[in-house]
């Protein structure tokens, strides 16, 4: 489902580390490579600096452009530079203006543990955009070898990690997940984090069993490896543990819900997930 991307690109040693991931998306067919080039002045208004910078950046994008045709041949590869104040705002305006269906992103930050913080505009764009988002991990890209580029690069949906509430929203995440190309394993989790007594969260359990093994059904269905996960917790902590306890390749959540699964905002489950995770996540954007 994921036929068209948009990857903004600063052309760092680790952007075309992502990019070689990018190239083995599976499904991808148009992979549509962004600048943007930090500031007001349009280069077409005379702005003889911002022209400067947006022939630069031009020149780097047809590099990346080969680079990207070299390794997938399967590949359309076209380009774009716009000059802008809001660089997350811009990546956002091109992802709609054409029509992708996934933006892919770093998680580059300033904190001095590894890749933990996002950078703020990662971090805008997660927020900002009524487009699905792929967040890639740079702690996964900067020390990549042969085995995690295999998981986390071409085979990127080949174990995923999907938690669930049961809202219409994480419904409509599943069923996507379902028709994408490219998915080997599913591990659905869901997190019992309410209950006054043992009593009530004992039965809040036996409960999501039932339901989580009916999606469960639903997905082997299709010939999907299906497993299942019920605990008990704090959801986003659960979360990113348990995708390091089961090595998956990512983490596929909405970015609504109930409860627990609120919308992208400060402190909900799935911004503390693409805050903090140490794997790439991807973030599904409800239905219009």
């Amino acid at each position: 489902m994921f036929e068209k991307i948009l990857f903004p690109t600063d052309f760092s040693e680790y952007a075309k580390r992502a990019l070689d991931c990018i190239a083995g998306f599976p499904g991808a067919r148009d992979v549509i490579l962004f600048h943007v080039v930090e500031g007001a002045r349009s280069p077409r208004g005379g702005g003889e600096i911002g022209d400067t910078f947006y022939r630069t950046g031009e020149n780097f994008l047809k590099e990346e452009k080969r680079y990207l045709e070299n390794l997938s041949q399967n590949l359309r590869v076209t380009t774009a530079v716009k000059i802008s104040s809001d660089t997350a705002g811009a990546i956002i305006e091109t992802a709609e203006e054409r029509g992708v269906s996934l933006i892919v992103v770093g998680a580059r930050g300033s904190s001095l543990v590894e890749g933990i913080l996002l950078g703020s505009v990662s971090m805008a764009v997660l927020r900002r955009s009524r487009i699905n988002v792929l967040i890639m991990r740079h702690k996964i890209i900067e020390k990549m070898k042969a085995k995690t580029y295999e998981m986390f690069c071409p085979m990127i949906l080949s174990r995923v990690l999907c938690p669930v509430d049961f809202s219409l929203y994480s419904d409509s995440a599943i069923a996507l997940l379902s028709r994408t190309k490219g998915v080997r394993g599913v591990i659905l989790l869901h997190v019992v984090s309410q209950g006054e007594t043992e009593a009530e969260i004992e039965d809040a359990v036996q409960k999501a069993k039932a339901q989580i093994e009916a999606i469960r059904s639903s997905l082997a269905a299709q010939s999907i490896e299906v497993r299942t996960i019920v605990r008990t917790g704090n959801p986003s902590f659960e979360i990113t543990r348990i995708a390091d306890e089961e090595d998956v390749s990512v983490i596929w959540m909405s970015s609504h819900g109930k409860g627990w699964f609120r919308d992208l905002l400060l402190g909900s489950t799935a911004y503390t997930v693409a805050m903090n995770a140490k794997r790439p996540v991807i973030i599904i954007r409800k239905p219009e």
